[in-house]
């Protein structure tokens, strides 16, 4: 249903005379008057209200409110949620074109065309700025930075999630013409984890248990995009498996999903350059909570810039866990994160489930395909016919390259997706799909950097259908100071290698090496391919091990090395030893890889990097130690079939 200005108006003014007067108070009354925002293309003008909106506990947020441009009785309702350090603005736009790429047919122009009712708002603690792309409409900016409860809880199911299911029930509420049965959520990062948990609760019961008014919400579809499901585990990755059995690789974690403490696994490496860099733009663009809130929800007052302090600027040893690692351990798994939320999930396992697509990057050093491949797996272990897929290419987060022509293929994805659910969300067969990662500086004249290659599979591991095996002679005594000479740690890290063209060889598009030499580090060389291979998947370095103290990092690289010596970076891994917690001071680890889909050509060979000081990406293990190991293997799934072995030296 389209609106003309003065209908908008007349429609405002009876809604608010309508509202009942024990609830709360319509969400109109804070609205300006919808006005219009020019449309580039051509196309039905955006009419976008904009209001400064108290939140379930009376602290304001800024929300704009996008009106379906086309024609029906009912409408559905989408929420769009930006990524960490923006605002409101993150995914709207005056064309369905957006950037062309991640905001390509997603975006607030985009749904409003095809009939939905949009809110995007300035997650609470932050402010909102200007405009910061030409095709964003200029809608007033305001704030959701109000103290003493304005402040950034970084995704509390108990703070930031009931804002989203209450200013939702807030435009069910005020606009009748809203399908309550028909809601979707989606965002990015920051958005995607929030998307993720918003998931697993089917019924959004929140706002009517607070405001009897107000509507119940049915979620119908979540899109995540590049999110977190574990954010213990994406901000400080432990490398050790998780599933029902402990053994598995795809759901490496840091507790159990089950566990309402995140108790499981050894809290792990902290991404040291990422972290002070989200630290960063949260104090200039907004208020962390450290205690000053009155709302707290169940989960407490929480010091969040004190689980920084403790976790990155203390490090090890972090067992015994003290009182701060403790309250960390479960504020960033139980309180947000999708994959603790198993009350959620088996509630909708006997019911209707929520239909969820989340997209995720092979490259994206934040937020690895293990998030999504972890709740993939979890959530067909409850129901074979669950209807959650996954897709995965070369975007999200540094280092990913986020080509046009990738995304757009996903948001196609995506919608189709969108489509098939808003109406009813069902169970079904689906599948994980993948596409490469090409890189334009390969030293190959033959690339085919716009090539769809798209594969699909019904599980992350069936991707691949053999393994190619690197089979290493020779071994290396590391300590904690191992690695720390290596000229490639900040070429290959993706905040400070992203910033100087040098660092990144010549400003090629994938983080090519330095090809020195490194005397602490321990590097090995594949013979030359005999054939062409296609890695896709996880993989993994197995290492047989001796080990003496406490607490210990093993950060591995593996390049792909073409014959004129072009070296780039394929993928990357990370283990925290912690002994004897949870690791033996001898055995065999396996040490998962953020994985990749990445073409193998005849005659390149595989570089195997081991150390333990891979700064500034990884923060420094300041607790003396020594790791003996010899004879690695590198293990990588394959697209072909069989499993193949080549063989190495190192030293």
């Amino acid at each position: 249903m389209g609106f003309r200005g003065c209908v908008v108006i007349t429609m405002l003014s009876c809604l608010i005379a309508a509202a009942p007067a024990a609830a709360a108070t319509p969400i109109t009354e804070h609205l300006n008057a919808c006005p219009a925002y020019a449309s580039d293309s051509g196309s039905k003008d955006l009419r976008i209200c904009t209001g400064q909106v108290p939140s379930f506990d009376g602290s304001p947020l800024d929300v704009d409110v996008t009106l379906p441009t086309t024609g029906g009785d009912k409408h559905p309702l989408i929420v769009m949620l930006h990524g960490f350090g923006n605002n409101k603005r993150e995914w709207e736009s005056r064309t369905a074109e957006g950037d062309d790429a991640d905001k390509y047919h997603w975006n607030n122009k985009w749904f409003a065309d095809h009939g939905y009712y949009v809110i995007n708002y300035t997650a609470r603690g932050f402010e909102t700025g200007s405009p910061s792309a030409p095709y964003q409409p200029n809608t007033p900016g305001g704030t959701s930075e109000a103290l003493p409860d304005g402040t950034i809880r970084v995704k509390s199911r108990e703070i930031e999630v009931k804002d989203t299911q209450y200013l939702a029930a807030l435009v069910a509420d005020a606009f009748p013409d809203v399908d309550p049965n028909q809601v979707a959520v989606t965002g990015g990062s920051y958005g995607g984890g929030e998307s993720w948990v918003q998931a697993s609760q089917s019924t959004w019961t929140f706002p009517n248990e607070h405001d009897s008014s107000l509507p119940v919400l049915q979620l119908q579809v979540s899109v995540p995009k590049y999110p977190w499901t574990d954010l213990a585990y994406g901000l400080a990755p432990n490398g050790h498996p998780g599933g029902p059995l402990g053994e598995d690789l795809y759901e490496s974690s840091t507790g159990r999903p089950d566990s309402p403490t995140g108790d499981g696994n050894p809290i792990g490496v902290t991404k040291a350059s990422y972290i002070s860099g989200l630290f960063a733009v949260g104090n200039l663009r907004g208020t962390f909570e450290e205690g000053q809130s009155r709302t707290t929800g169940s989960e407490g007052p929480v010091n969040i810039p004190s689980w920084n302090t403790r976790l990155v600027g203390g490090g090890d040893p972090y067992t015994p866990e003290d009182a701060i690692v403790k309250q960390a351990r479960r504020g960033l798994t139980e309180y947000r994160s999708a994959y603790y939320q198993d009350e959620g999930w088996a509630a909708q396992r006997t019911g209707r489930k929520v239909a969820v697509f989340s997209i995720q990057g092979w490259t994206d050093d934040l937020f690895e395909a293990v998030e999504s491949f972890r709740m993939f797996k979890y959530l067909k272990r409850l129901d074979p016919r669950w209807p959650v897929e996954v897709a995965v290419a070369d975007i999200g987060h540094s280092r990913a390259q986020n080509k046009p022509e990738q995304w757009q293929r996903l948001n196609r994805q995506a919608w189709q997706w969108m489509q098939s659910h808003i109406n009813g969300s069902h169970e079904q067969e689906t599948t994980v799909s993948s596409q490469p990662t090409l890189c334009a500086n390969d030293g190959e004249a033959d690339r085919n950097d716009t090539a769809a290659e798209m594969l699909t599979a019904r599980t992350p591991e069936e991707l691949a259908n053999g393994t190619l095996t690197v089979a290493v002679e020779g071994g290396k005594t590391l300590t904690n100071a191992s690695g720390a000479d290596d000229r490639d740690n900040v070429r290959t890290d993706p905040i400070t290698g992203g910033i100087d063209s040098a660092l990144t060889g010549g400003g090629g598009p994938c983080r090519a090496s330095t090809n020195a030499p490194s005397a602490t580090r321990f590097t090995a060389f594949s013979e030359p391919l005999p054939a062409a291979r296609t890695y896709v998947g996880l993989g993994h370095v197995e290492l047989p091990y001796t080990f003496t103290g406490t607490a210990g990092t093993v950060a591995a690289r593996v390049w792909d090395v073409g014959p004129d010596g072009t070296t780039l970076l394929v993928t990357r891994g990370v283990y925290r030893i912690d002994a004897p917690a949870y690791d033996s001071l001898a055995g065999t680890i396996r040490l998962p890889l953020y994985g990749n889909h990445w073409p193998l050509k005849p005659g390149h060979r595989l570089r195997l990097d081991l150390q333990e000081a891979d700064t500034p990406t990884f923060r420094f293990n300041n607790t003396p130690n020594t790791f003996n190991f010899t004879d690695p293997k590198l293990v990588l799934p394959t697209r072909q079939s069989g499993d193949t072995t080549v063989a190495a030296a190192g030293g």
